[in-house]
């Protein structure tokens, strides 16, 4: 796993983490780790199942909630949202590459911000939303177009 994006205090974003790195995410304070990947998805080292089980036995909260990248649903955003906003403390959310993790954790950082806003604050920490299906999502969810 890459070096993950910091999207805020609390909010980070990447790719998929093996069993070493999410021993890394504890030991720097992450308390919940939210799973965007399918069930099935090529390269998945953990399956959804088993990556939960790794997680609470690291004593961290987990939530999977599947994202299919190419059928993005404003529902995914709001799950995740809610489950930054229950959560005392940080979170790394993640999805194969960090694609759909990034967007899905900008909207959260950014939730009642328009989609200016998180364009403008995705440009400002490195991760830049260039992908017209996630450009599309954001504009669906921050602006309701």
């Amino acid at each position: 796993m890459k070096e993950p994006t910091k999207v805020s205090a609390k909010i980070s974003a990447g790719g998929q983490p093996s069993e070493e790195d999410i021993a890394a995410l504890k030991a720097a304070g992450v308390r919940k780790i939210i799973n965007l990947r399918r069930p099935g998805e090529q390269n998945q080292p953990l399956d959804p199942d088993a990556e939960g089980a790794v997680v609470r036995a690291a004593g961290l909260e987990y939530l999977h909630v599947p994202v299919d990248p190419k059928n993005l649903d404003p529902s995914s955003a709001a799950a995740v949202t809610k489950a930054i906003e229950e959560t005392d403390g940080a979170v790394y959310v993640h999805c194969a590459a960090g694609g759909r993790a990034v967007t899905h954790a900008l909207l959260a950082d950014g939730k009642g911000k328009s989609a200016d806003a998180v364009f403008k604050k995705a440009e400002e920490i490195g991760a830049p939303v260039t992908d017209e299906g996630f450009k599309a999502f954001v504009n669906k969810v921050a602006d309701g177009k």
